[in-house]
């Protein structure tokens, strides 16, 4: 789930130096084959040039939820600031300024973090699953949160036809194995919606837990 959700937080459909499609995308979640949340994934233009990406959601597993925003710009390829609230996420010590509700702002000494003080935690997950979803084999892919960098290893098992509510799509498929080993993703991108992650699988210690799959696409 984090690093479905991690790589959703950031996941920005085109990291390139052509225009980046503008789009919202909807995913259902499901955990034991019965509805357990849902999610928005959305790419904006901002008059002043720049993209604002945003990501939002509920899941029921740990009663965990998600409000995500970052912007960015292009050529170079910069991160602006950015700002997540989350519950249900992280351990307490990564994070400071708990809310009444339970969850969590993402800060540092109660200020947004911004990308020159997390640029790596910012980008990698963006440029990570961009490549993913414009490629077609194995890769090993780094993460880094602070002062700890993880490496993952994603394993391209070839393409898929998938049903969903958008139709069939034709898809690339990867399995991703965490550093701790008892939890695994895979993970569906879709070539006709850019590289767009559509379809994601998560377990634990081989046991099914949380399943994400795309229910609609508009291009704005």
């Amino acid at each position: 789930m984090k690093i479905l959700l991690s790589a959703a937080l950031l996941l920005i459909a085109c990291v390139t130096n052509a225009a980046p499609v503008e789009y919202t995308a909807s995913y259902r979640a499901s955990s034991a084959g019965l509805p357990c949340g849902k999610g928005t994934l959305s790419l904006v233009a901002l008059e002043n040039g720049k993209y604002q990406y945003r990501a939002e959601g509920k899941a029921c597993v740990l009663s965990q939820s998600l409000d995500h925003r970052s912007q960015f710009s292009l050529m170079p390829l910069r991160g602006d600031n950015y700002t997540s609230k989350f519950k249900g996420w992280f351990s307490k010590r990564l994070l400071e300024g708990e809310n009444i509700d339970g969850s969590y702002n993402v800060t540092l000494n109660g200020e947004p973090l911004t990308t020159e003080v997390f640029a790596a935690a910012e980008l990698e997950p963006t440029i990570m699953m961009y490549q993913l979803g414009h490629s077609s084999e194995s890769q090993q892919l780094s993460y880094t949160w602070g002062e700890e960098t993880r490496d993952y290893w994603f394993e391209y098992l070839g393409t898929e036809t998938i049903d969903t509510e958008l139709g069939e799509l034709l898809t690339h498929k990867y399995r991703q194995k965490h550093p701790n080993e008892s939890r695994v993703a895979t993970l569906w991108f879709s070539p006709q919606h850019d590289g767009l992650m559509v379809k994601a699988k998560v377990s634990r210690l081989g046991i099914s837990w949380l399943h994400f799959k795309i229910t609609e696409y508009q291009i704005h």
